[in-house]
Protein backbone atom coordinates (compact mmCIF):
# COMPACT_ATOMS: atom_id res chain seq x y z
CA UNK A 1 0.00 0.00 0.00
CA UNK A 2 1.12 3.51 -0.68
CA UNK A 3 0.36 6.49 1.48
CA UNK A 4 -0.94 9.53 -0.32
CA UNK A 5 0.29 12.69 1.32
CA UNK A 6 -1.15 16.12 0.79
CA UNK A 7 1.27 18.49 -0.84
CA UNK A 8 2.25 21.64 1.04
CA UNK A 9 1.23 23.62 -2.05
CA UNK A 10 -2.36 22.43 -1.68
CA UNK A 11 -2.37 23.51 1.95
CA UNK A 12 -1.15 26.97 0.96
CA UNK A 13 -3.85 27.25 -1.71
CA UNK A 14 -6.57 26.22 0.75
CA UNK A 15 -5.35 28.69 3.38
CA UNK A 16 -5.09 31.47 0.79
CA UNK A 17 -8.59 30.69 -0.46
CA UNK A 18 -9.93 30.94 3.09
CA UNK A 19 -8.28 34.30 3.70
CA UNK A 20 -9.53 35.77 0.44
CA UNK A 21 -13.01 34.43 1.13
CA UNK A 22 -13.09 36.06 4.57
CA UNK A 23 -11.71 39.27 3.10
CA UNK A 24 -14.49 39.32 0.49
CA UNK A 25 -17.10 38.65 3.18
CA UNK A 26 -15.72 41.50 5.31
CA UNK A 27 -15.63 43.97 2.41
CA UNK A 28 -19.14 42.93 1.36
CA UNK A 29 -20.42 43.37 4.91
CA UNK A 30 -18.82 46.82 5.17
CA UNK A 31 -20.40 47.88 1.88
CA UNK A 32 -23.74 46.49 3.08
CA UNK A 33 -23.55 48.52 6.31
CA UNK A 34 -22.76 51.68 4.34
CA UNK A 35 -25.75 51.07 2.03
CA UNK A 36 -28.06 50.48 5.01
CA UNK A 37 -26.82 53.66 6.75
CA UNK A 38 -27.31 55.62 3.51
CA UNK A 39 -30.86 54.28 3.19
CA UNK A 40 -31.62 55.21 6.83
CA UNK A 41 -30.23 58.71 6.21
CA UNK A 42 -32.46 59.16 3.15
CA UNK A 43 -35.54 57.86 4.96
CA UNK A 44 -34.74 60.01 8.02
CA UNK A 45 -34.25 63.08 5.82
CA UNK A 46 -37.58 62.49 4.06
CA UNK A 47 -39.44 61.79 7.33
CA UNK A 48 -37.65 64.73 9.07
CA UNK A 49 -37.05 62.51 12.10
CA UNK A 50 -35.10 64.08 14.98
CA UNK A 51 -33.79 60.71 16.22
CA UNK A 52 -32.19 59.87 12.88
CA UNK A 53 -30.62 63.33 12.69
CA UNK A 54 -29.16 62.90 16.21
CA UNK A 55 -27.81 59.46 15.24
CA UNK A 56 -26.04 60.86 12.20
CA UNK A 57 -24.66 63.80 14.20
CA UNK A 58 -23.16 61.33 16.65
CA UNK A 59 -21.88 59.21 13.75
CA UNK A 60 -20.37 62.34 12.14
CA UNK A 61 -18.64 63.29 15.39
CA UNK A 62 -17.33 59.73 15.75
CA UNK A 63 -15.84 59.88 12.24
CA UNK A 64 -14.25 63.27 13.03
CA UNK A 65 -12.59 61.76 16.13
CA UNK A 66 -11.43 58.73 14.12
CA UNK A 67 -9.95 61.00 11.42
CA UNK A 68 -8.18 63.09 14.10
CA UNK A 69 -6.66 59.93 15.61
CA UNK A 70 -5.66 58.78 12.15
CA UNK A 71 -3.94 62.13 11.51
CA UNK A 72 -2.02 61.76 14.78
CA UNK A 73 -0.90 58.26 13.79
CA UNK A 74 0.21 59.51 10.37
CA UNK A 75 2.20 62.32 12.01
CA UNK A 76 3.89 59.81 14.32
CA UNK A 77 4.67 57.57 11.34
CA UNK A 78 6.20 60.54 9.50
CA UNK A 79 8.40 61.36 12.50
CA UNK A 80 9.56 57.72 12.61
CA UNK A 81 10.18 57.81 8.84
CA UNK A 82 12.28 60.97 9.15
CA UNK A 83 14.28 59.29 11.94
CA UNK A 84 14.89 56.23 9.77
CA UNK A 85 15.98 58.39 6.83
CA UNK A 86 18.35 60.23 9.15
CA UNK A 87 19.81 56.91 10.32
CA UNK A 88 20.21 55.79 6.69
CA UNK A 89 22.04 58.99 5.79
CA UNK A 90 24.30 58.50 8.81
CA UNK A 91 25.09 54.94 7.75
CA UNK A 92 25.79 56.06 4.19
CA UNK A 93 28.13 58.81 5.30
CA UNK A 94 29.96 56.76 7.93
CA UNK A 95 30.25 53.37 6.20
CA UNK A 96 29.70 53.70 2.48
CA UNK A 97 31.67 56.92 1.97
CA UNK A 98 34.94 55.42 3.35
CA UNK A 99 34.47 52.39 1.08
CA UNK A 100 34.08 54.69 -1.94
CA UNK A 101 37.13 56.68 -0.88
CA UNK A 102 39.18 53.46 -0.57
CA UNK A 103 38.00 52.36 -4.02
CA UNK A 104 39.06 55.71 -5.48
CA UNK A 105 42.44 55.37 -3.77
CA UNK A 106 42.85 51.86 -5.19
CA UNK A 107 42.01 53.08 -8.70
CA UNK A 108 44.51 55.91 -8.31
CA UNK A 109 47.21 53.46 -7.16
CA UNK A 110 46.46 51.17 -10.11
CA UNK A 111 46.69 54.12 -12.49
CA UNK A 112 50.05 55.18 -11.01
CA UNK A 113 51.35 51.61 -11.18
CA UNK A 114 50.28 51.35 -14.81
CA UNK A 115 52.03 54.59 -15.67
CA UNK A 116 55.19 53.43 -13.83
CA UNK A 117 55.24 50.09 -15.64
CA UNK A 118 54.60 51.82 -18.95
CA UNK A 119 57.36 54.38 -18.39
CA UNK A 120 60.02 52.10 -16.86
CA UNK A 121 59.36 48.67 -18.40
CA UNK A 122 57.20 48.73 -21.49
CA UNK A 123 58.73 51.76 -23.18
CA UNK A 124 62.36 50.55 -22.85
CA UNK A 125 61.39 47.04 -23.97
CA UNK A 126 59.58 48.48 -26.99
CA UNK A 127 62.59 50.67 -27.85
CA UNK A 128 65.04 47.77 -27.54
CA UNK A 129 62.80 45.45 -29.55
CA UNK A 130 62.19 48.01 -32.29
CA UNK A 131 65.94 48.78 -32.45
CA UNK A 132 66.77 45.05 -32.69
CA UNK A 133 64.16 44.55 -35.39
CA UNK A 134 65.47 47.62 -37.23
CA UNK A 135 69.06 46.34 -37.04
CA UNK A 136 67.91 42.90 -38.22
CA UNK A 137 66.05 44.39 -41.20
CA UNK A 138 69.06 46.61 -41.99
CA UNK A 139 71.42 43.61 -41.92
CA UNK A 140 69.04 41.54 -44.03
CA UNK A 141 68.84 44.31 -46.59
CA UNK A 142 72.64 44.64 -46.59
CA UNK A 143 72.95 40.89 -47.20
CA UNK A 144 70.35 41.09 -49.95
CA UNK A 145 72.21 43.97 -51.60
CA UNK A 146 75.52 42.08 -51.25
CA UNK A 147 74.02 38.96 -52.84
CA UNK A 148 72.53 40.98 -55.62
CA UNK A 149 75.85 42.74 -56.28
CA UNK A 150 77.87 39.55 -56.07
CA UNK A 151 75.37 37.77 -58.30
CA UNK A 152 75.66 40.45 -60.97
CA UNK A 153 79.47 40.40 -60.78
CA UNK A 154 79.57 36.62 -61.50
CA UNK A 155 77.54 36.97 -64.64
Amino acid sequence: MTDIQASPEGADEAAGGGVSRWLLIGVGGFIGVIIVLFAIAIIGGIADSEGVANFFRILRDLFIVILALQSILIAIALVILIGQISALINILSSEVKPIIEEAQETVSTARDTTEFISRNVATPVIRITSTAVGVGVFLRELLTIRRNLSGKARK
